[in-house]
């Protein structure tokens, strides 16, 4: 699967008109009720023949981070809450990131299902890091972040 056909694939998904340039476009998608939006880059990396899938997260919150930042990595761990890509803290923007790689020919299988599912999976983290509060009440383990289904 060529990269050009994999952009053809997300323009059906989610009715959009993207372009590209130099094996790169940015869209954004938002969630059905319209309140969460994230900024997705897919890029074709020519020299490891793969595609990179990145959404931007947001930015931390100021305070009271250690919870959240444990529940991603918990949830790193095995892909477990991240449907197989990695989230991260982008080192140049310090905003939050969650990204994969995959080989055209494994998208060539199910291209849709998994574009799809990667946005779908950013869109909920999005939401799940905008609504993060601390919570100071006794007891309250670091695990407990919440309900995050992916």
């Amino acid at each position: 699967m060529v990269f050009e056909d994999i952009v053809a694939v997300l323009e059906r998904a989610f009715k959009l008109e993207l372009s590209v340039v130099q094996d790169t476009t940015v869209f954004e998608v938002a969630s059905e009720d319209g309140s969460t939006k994230v900024q997705v880059l897919l890029q074709s990396v020519s020299e490891r023949k793969l595609v990179l899938l990145s959404a931007d997260l947001g930015e931390p919150p100021p305070e009271g981070c250690e919870k959240l930042f444990r529940t991603m990595l918990e949830a790193n761990n095995l892909f477990s809450g991240t449907a197989g890509a990695t989230l991260a803290l982008d080192q140049t923007s310090g905003r939050f990131r969650l990204q994969k790689y995959e080989s055209p020919d494994e998208l060539a299988n199910d291209a849709e299902g998994k574009l799809v599912s990667f946005i779908e999976t950013a869109l909920v983290w999005s939401r799940s890091i905008a609504d993060f509060r601390p919570s100071n009440e006794a007891g309250d383990s670091p695990g407990d972040f919440g309900a995050i289904q992916v």
